[in-house]
């Protein structure tokens, strides 16, 4: 197929999911989470000073900047457009990047980035979120090592600027300034590395100075520290690739390494000799990732597709003999596609499968002798599969089903559908404000409802899960005792399948308004509370 074919398909499906998806789905948890920040920022609040955020800053100012220039009717169709075209502006510097190190020539540059963004979205929410911008700012850094054999300063300014816009983003994104370090090391020299070293410098420099100018140092690391301990960060950094309890790893692991020393012991072998294995073994492990995603089985098949290019880079540096300069690049991929998937939620590598496919077409293009043209019978199934994914947006139901448009509940909303249920608990808390008045909080969930409703949050928080909060609940009940506050619980936390397994592990704020506080109202979808009952105390 030529390329212009696939450059017009290419935009074909970016206008479809542009134009047609974007209108499509609005369950009321992390859809709007950034937005409800960046609404803040727009009316003059202060990050970690005025309200408590657990990711670094730069996502909820370049949204909000996006909630100041653009119309607010039809304001969150168009927050989803850009999530749509900046995750394809990233596929594309990624890939790029890669064809230029590497001078890919047997697969199609744009056959490649429509397979790697159907693949990484898969049916992610168009929506501001920080994993997904930190990709957009590495993938500027990335492209711009990529493209120049030689570097100036300014040069070496740029990537040090978007490589920290990259971890300032998220947490788990730390990583990649150092990776471009050593990277700009291995492709240039030492004198390259020092320039970027005091780039980075001045610019982490300034942001402190901003960040203790709106709050204090203590504050900004309490709220960023809080979100993940040790044993989280086992289980989505490592125990999700090995599909078994630590135990049991460490326990096959010194029987695999014993057995594997007595066999070189007998054969008179050494372990270099076995190194041929490795690149079977990652086919065979890559073979079955394609396998389990062509059966959605997405999350298992984005481990062992990350695990399988691990082995494959192993496979091209001890048996192939390639250096560390040659192979850094692919190595700065893959620490991206682990680094994307310690998160709370998302906790896989899947929004980067960009760089999982790299790797593999890199290191394997001349490794596997499949004629070029029957790369698309492997390509077209799995974009296939991941395009379908998309029939039943983000925790909703099928787009056939999703015929309520919610331009009455807000003209921010304008062009948004959703089902019947969500519909009505929308139209139902926007009455509830008019009859109670703008001292609203909606709990545990709906985060953006202040948005949507152009009014100012009481709390310094807009979802009361207890992780989303710093844990600082003593202080949200005290503000929500306070009488001219009116507290509108979901019944769907207190009665439904969300609320009874997790109480107060989910939000001890709501749970404690539920059993503590004064019910004055109830709706199909709210209870109404207001102020703590006389023979009750604060905690």
């Amino acid at each position: 197929m030529k390329t212009l074919n696939y450059k017009i398909i290419l935009f074909l499906i970016i206008s479809f999911y542009c134009l047609i998806l974007s209108q499509y789905g609005m369950e009321t948890w992390d859809t709007g989470y950034m937005s409800s920040f960046a609404w803040r920022i727009v009316n003059g609040q202060h990050v970690y000073e005025d309200f408590i955020y657990k990711f670094p800053p730069v996502t909820i100012y370049a949204h909000a900047f996006f909630m100041k220039i653009l119309p607010e009717t039809g304001q969150f169709f168009y927050f989803r457009i850009i999530a749509y075209l900046s995750f394809l502006l990233q596929v594309y510097f990624f890939v790029s990047g890669t064809y230029l190190i590497y001078n890919i020539k047997k697969v199609n540059k744009w056959g490649l980035i429509i397979l790697c963004f159907l693949i990484s979205w898969l049916n992610f929410p168009p929506y501001p979120w920080p994993t997904t911008d930190g990709l957009l700012y590495a993938s500027i850094s990335f492209w711009i090592v990529a493209k120049n054999t030689k570097v100036n300063f300014a040069q070496l300014f740029l990537i040090a600027f978007f490589s920290l816009l990259s971890a300032l983003s998220k947490q788990s994104f730390y990583l990649i300034p150092l990776l471009i370090l050593v990277w700009i090391y291995l492709r240039y020299n030492l004198k390259a590395s020092l320039y970027y070293i005091i780039s980075l410098s001045i610019l982490l420099g300034i942001f402190v100075l901003l960040i203790c100018k709106i709050t204090t140092w203590q504050n900004f690391k309490q709220q960023l520290n809080g979100t993940l301990d040790l044993r989280d960060l086992y289980i989505v950094g490592f125990h999700h690739y090995v599909f078994m309890p630590f135990k049991f790893f460490v326990a096959l692991t010194i029987i695999i390494s014993a057995s594997l020393f007595i066999y070189l012991k007998k054969t008179n072998q050494k372990i270099s000799q076995l190194t041929p294995h490795l690149k079977k073994i990652a086919i065979v492990f890559l073979l079955v990732a394609i396998f389990l995603f062509l059966i959605n089985k997405f999350f298992a098949a984005s481990f062992l597709a990350f695990d399988a290019a691990v082995i494959a880079l192993l496979y091209s540096y001890f048996e192939k003999k390639k250096t560390i300069s040659y192979l850094f690049p692919l190595v700065v991929l893959i620490a991206i596609s682990w680094s994307v998937s310690i998160s709370l939620g998302y906790q896989t590598t899947l929004l980067f499968a960009t760089g999982i496919i790299l790797t593999f077409i890199t290191l394997f293009e001349n490794e596997v002798s499949i004629n070029p043209k029957k790369y698309i019978l492997i390509g077209l199934p799995l974009c296939l599969v991941a395009f379908a994914s998309n029939k039943n947006p983000y925790h909703e139901d099928s787009i056939l089903e999703l015929n309520y448009s919610l331009e009455s509940i807000s003209p921010k909303l304008k062009y948004i559908k959703t089902k019947k249920e969500t519909f009505e608990k929308h139209l139902e808390l926007k009455q509830l404000i008019k009859k109670y008045g703008e001292n609203y909080i909606v709990a545990p969930s709906m985060p953006m409802a202040n948005y949507l409703f152009n009014t100012q949050s009481q709390l310094p928080g807009d979802w009361l899960l207890d992780h989303e909060i710093d844990g600082q609940n003593e202080r949200f009940i005290k503000i929500c005792s306070n009488k001219k506050n009116y507290i509108f619980i979901e019944k769907s936390f207190v009665t439904g399948e969300d609320f009874k397994e997790a109480t107060i592990e989910a939000s001890l704020t709501a749970w404690y308004i539920y059993k503590k506080f004064n019910k004055i109202d109830t709706t199909k979808y709210f209870i109404v509370y207001n102020s703590i009952k006389p023979n009750e105390k604060l905690p």
